[in-house]
């Protein structure tokens, strides 16, 4: 884990602001990363952040980052997404990719990252 694994900390702030719908505080943390970091490699990174925040921001409810919150079992299902990930990137045999690095990094940190703040709410009106 490359470029991914000294940027962690700049992942889940972002993470963490994009889910809780602070989409300005997420963009300028994008907009930080995208100074600081030139490289190939981190520039993948900040493009799957980069449709992460266009997903949420769209409120694209087939998007991966949804489809594992709305499971049941977060937890597990990232798991799921995680294994099947790691298994077609072997069938491809293509190395280690920053993009799909930054996905399993994700996935692999769910439990740290708090509920998409849209789906928190529609949880509390069903609950009314």
């Amino acid at each position: 884990m490359g470029s991914t694994h000294h940027m962690g900390r700049g992942i889940l702030n972002f993470m963490n602001s994009l889910l809780a719908g602070r989409f300005a505080e997420a963009e300028r943390s994008l907009e930080r990363m995208e100074k600081k970091f030139k490289t190939p490699e981190e520039k993948r990174v900040i493009h799957a952040l980069r449709g992460l925040l266009n997903a949420y921001q769209l409120d694209d409810r087939d998007s991966l980052i949804y489809t594992v919150f709305m499971d049941q079992d977060p937890q597990k299902s990232a798991r799921e997404v995680l294994e099947a990930l790691e298994r077609h990137l072997k069938q491809l045999n293509l190395g280690s990719d920053e993009y799909f690095e930054t996905w399993s990094f994700i996935l692999k940190n769910i439990k740290s990252l708090p509920t998409p703040h849209r789906l928190r709410a529609e949880n509390q009106e069903e609950a009314s």
